[in-house]
């Protein structure tokens, strides 16, 4: 029979190959395609400002991993881009959302003060194909190893765009959450934050030709949360060692 330092030592080797995002496959949390067919819409940015959306994610606790954003360009740009999560705190306000869309579970909150993580100012390369064509670009930001909730905002931030006015032909896809249905998780489809130059919140409702239950474009992989994950292994592992000795 194994000796307790034996098991203990086996348990956390197991673990941190359970752990290790090489050995484990990622989980998608949230999922809204980035390419659905069909018409498309974005949301039109203006440069320094910072919009933020909902996401109630699958799954328990869970530790964050990486992040595709889903943006369209209609010529080729850089951006500085910054993309941060949010816990979801009681809105400080109630107003209504969506013309003629009935709010999301998450309607009566917005996102915290302060980020859970966030990216920092990430130089990407976009492409665009001439002034009537957006093409779509797909911006990954990995490595976030974060542990969040299960009701988060997600919000994102560009500065130095170049070649680029304040409302043109640039920003993230517009998903239309009703016709697409996230994987395993929801979206409040009701509305978006927007953060204003003194750092307060406020929900802004889109217009046309938005889709009416419109949510932008994000797709989210998880591995899991590391306490549970070695608690996991350690039940795995103490059951084992039950068997053999019935053995």
């Amino acid at each position: 029979m194994r000796s307790p330092l034996i098991l203990a030592v086996a348990a956390a080797a197991t673990a941190t190959l359970w752990l290790s995002p090489s050995a484990h496959a990622q989980n998608p949390v949230y999922t809204l395609p980035g390419e659905t067919g069909g018409s498309f819409t974005y949301l039109t940015v203006s440069q320094g400002s910072e919009y933020a959306d909902s996401a109630h994610l699958a799954g328990t606790s869970r530790l964050l991993d990486d992040a595709t954003l889903t943006l369209y360009s209609n010529v080729a740009r850089q951006a500085t881009v910054t993309l941060s999560f949010y816990a979801a705190v009681p809105a400080e306000f109630e107003v209504e959302g969506q013309p003629g869309v009935t709010p999301g579970a998450l309607a009566a909150f917005q996102p915290a003060d302060t980020p859970l993580w966030s990216s920092g100012p990430v130089v990407y390369i976009l492409e665009g194909d001439g002034a009537n064509n957006l093409n779509l670009n797909q911006l990954v930001f990995a490595n976030i190893n974060t542990v969040v909730p299960t009701d988060i905002f997600w919000s994102v931030q560009f500065s130095n765009v170049t070649n680029y006015t304040d409302g043109g032909a640039f920003g993230p896809k517009l998903e239309n959450a009703a016709n697409l249905g996230p994987t395993g998780a929801a979206t409040d489809p009701s509305r978006i934050y927007l953060r204003d130059p003194g750092g307060e919140w406020f929900p802004v409702s889109l217009g046309t030709p938005a889709p009416p239950t419109s949510t932008l474009s994000l797709q989210l992989a998880a591995v899991p949360e590391p306490a549970s994950a070695l608690l996991l292994v350690v039940g795995a592992i103490v059951g084992l060692g039950r068997r053999r000795r019935v053995g």
